[in-house]
């Protein structure tokens, strides 16, 4: 059985965010995986880089514990989904955060360029945007998000081959009218068929 996990990045609990991580994994267990839910917010992580993230980047002290807990989780799982808005066209603090302190020197990639704990995992970082698709590629923001996380983070320092950028597009933060519920409900059966896919 393969496991899926979805980490997300949103300190409002009832956000599109926290939905789309959530249906990702719903259509995991639709296929039989199984899955688990990280909400970064919710668990009080720290992205702030500290002296101990230093000290275990050159190899001169022990991976912190609260990284090393996290890195548990992405070892467990086969399928990994980053879910999280874009803020001025960047993923926001607390997921640069994450990927700063977690996907780090001795467990994202290694000095020597042998291969990484992560390589043969599957990765997904779905992007939610108040903008559309279109807009991003357009403006050239998509070739921006997709050098930096897919192909330098993920395939070149990382050595993941199955990495992809996934949009959830035209949203707009605190409209709740008939029309705008139901794109949000396609976007959620989009995800949703996404996780299933992918088992």
């Amino acid at each position: 059985m393969s496991n899926f996990l979805a980490i997300t990045a949103n300190p409002d609990p009832d956000s599109m965010t926290q939905a789309v991580g959530k249906a990702f994994l719903e259509g995991a267990v639709s296929g039989g995986a199984g899955t688990e839910f990280v909400d970064l917010h919710a668990i009080g992580f720290d992205p702030t880089y500290t002296m101990a993230d230093r000290r275990q980047y050159l190899a001169q002290g022990p991976m912190p514990e609260d990284v090393e807990q996290l890195q548990g989780k992405i070892l467990d799982a086969d399928v990994i989904a980053l879910v999280c808005p874009i803020y001025w066209c960047q993923m926001p603090a607390m997921m640069k955060g994450f990927t700063e302190r977690v996907l780090c020197r001795h467990f994202g990639y290694n000095l020597d360029h042998s291969k990484s704990a992560i390589a043969d995992k599957t990765f997904r970082f779905i992007a939610l945007t108040g903008s559309s698709e279109q807009w991003y590629r357009d403006n050239g923001i998509h070739d921006a998000l997709y050098k930096q996380i897919i192909y330098y983070m993920f395939h070149h320092y990382c050595g993941v081959d199955d990495a992809e950028l996934v949009y959830v597009d035209n949203l707009q933060m605190g409209d709740d009218s008939p029309e705008a519920r139901q794109a949000a409900a396609r976007h959620l059966e989009r995800i949703k068929a996404l996780g299933s896919s992918l088992v």
